[in-house]
């Protein structure tokens, strides 16, 4: 009852208060035990929390209720007048891959797009979830981050989650849900014993509780102890990547990588990957980064990968990238010129100037066509006496190979007229005193070394 009164008081309240820089904070709500209790505490504090309250409910589609939980959860909003926005994820979880695990990323990417970098998503994990994460970390044989189980505050691809009940058992949770009369919903998936913290939670605890009724404590503990090794690694990790770091957050200099122990390699590597929000990769896949890409020969250009992470070499650096699905190579685009065209998460930009770019005169009201390259393009750059082909010059200035299908052409009556940022052909080339199309493309500064 003691704690029950502490979960329902001030401190909640206080954990709130440590986000003076937020604009709203979003309760992700299932419909369950755990984040009923969650969204009702967010309800008994509304006129002290200062700042906007809203509700998320993730449809996952993977069950025949959801859309019924769906509709009850939007019944409970409305009960305590907070408001609420369901997503539905569309896809589906690849063959091969843990549902748990897809459902879970899937989660994370649409409640991100759907809020703003001020916003903080507040979860409804407790001890007990902690607990089970710690042993499932350890059985994958899960170094200190791994076995650090999850912070209290995180951010993953930009955006902030938060877990104020971290410090209470399931138990206290139950017990607070029935002093106060709460409804939720029961998903049977959680009785599935062919998911691991299922077969964990059901199987393996009891007997632990058994035999060491505290183990929640001591394993909360030892969570601590990982921490603290955790921040010192990654203090490590974060001076020995501002000695690395060359040009954008996704590259680092071999050189300097070399200078390090096998150890402190993989730590830094950890860290730069986990920063960069990609998926960190197995006990594998990471000697595999060190042996077949940091001490390949220069000349090569070697790739591992996993999901959707790439980590590659071009010459003296190494790339972490996320592999795109996206194929424009046979495609070819009509543009005005008047909008804003977006290719590859970058923008293309045509902007009316003089004297800077493609002759007005010279286009003479023809739409631009923008392609991709396939092999072959020639192109003749301004004050130049021979053309070259764009596989040469693309060499010339050391643009990243796997960028290279991904730099627009921009086409004029079925001529290469410009390569945005690179050139633009002498034939198309405006006067200094003639009306201009100044074609500007936001990629080309991260495609070049």
């Amino acid at each position: 009852m003691e704690q029950s009164v502490t979960l329902s008081g001030d401190s909640f309240h206080s954990f709130l208060n440590q986000f003076d820089n937020t604009n709203k904070f979003w309760v992700a709500y299932s419909g369950g035990l755990d984040s009923s209790v969650l969204l009702h505490l967010c309800y008994l504090n509304k006129d002290k929390i200062e700042h906007d309250i809203g509700v998320i409910y993730v449809n996952h589609g993977l069950q025949q209720e959801a859309d019924d939980w769906g509709l009850f959860c939007k019944e409970q909003c409305d009960k305590y007048d907070i408001s609420f926005d369901e997503l539905k994820i569309s896809s589906t979880c690849p063959e091969g891959e843990s549902i748990e695990a897809w459902a879970r990323d899937e989660r994370y990417k649409i409640i991100k797009n759907h809020i703003n970098n001020d916003h903080v998503v507040l979860m409804a994990h407790h001890l007990d979830d902690q607990v089970e994460t710690f042993f499932l970390q350890a059985l994958r044989g899960a170094g200190p981050r791994g076995l650090a189980a999850m912070p209290y505050i995180s951010e993953k691809s930009g955006a902030v989650f938060a877990r104020p009940l971290l410090n209470f058992t399931r138990k206290e949770l139950h017990d607070y849900a029935e002093i106060h009369h709460l409804l939720w919903k029961e998903d049977k998936s959680n009785s599935d014993e062919r998911f691991d913290r299922n077969y964990l939670r059901h199987n393996l605890i009891p007997v632990i509780e058994e035999r060491w009724p505290a183990y929640r404590q001591t394993i909360e503990r030892m969570i601590e102890h990982q921490k603290e090794s955790r921040i010192i690694l990654n203090q490590v990790a974060i001076d020995d990547i501002n000695q690395a770091k060359y040009k954008e957050p996704n590259c680092l200099t071999i050189k300097t990588i070399k200078t390090l122990d096998h150890e402190r390699q993989k730590n830094l590597l950890f860290f730069w990957l986990e920063h960069l929000g990609l998926q960190i990769p197995g006990s594998k896949q990471m000697e595999r980064i060190i042996e077949d890409v940091i001490y390949s020969k220069n000349d090569k250009s070697p790739c591992v990968n996993w999901a959707n992470v790439e980590i590659r070499r071009y010459k003296d650096y190494i790339y972490a990238i996320e592999a795109s699905n996206e194929n424009n190579i046979d495609n070819q685009i009509e543009w005005d010129g008047d909008s804003v065209i977006n290719l590859y998460k970058e923008t293309l930009v045509a902007k009316n100037s003089i004297g800077c770019g493609i002759s007005k005169d010279k286009v003479n009201n023809t739409k631009f066509v923008i392609r991709f390259r396939s092999g072959g393009e020639k192109i003749k750059p301004f004050n130049s006496d021979h053309s070259k082909t764009v596989k040469q010059l693309f060499q010339e200035r050391s643009v990243l190979p796997w960028c290279r299908d991904k730099i627009p052409l921009i086409y004029v009556n079925n001529e290469l007229a410009m390569i945005p940022g690179f050139c633009v052909d002498n034939k198309f080339m405006a006067g200094k005193e003639e009306a201009s199309w100044d074609i500007q493309w936001s990629g080309f500064d991260k495609v070049i070394q």
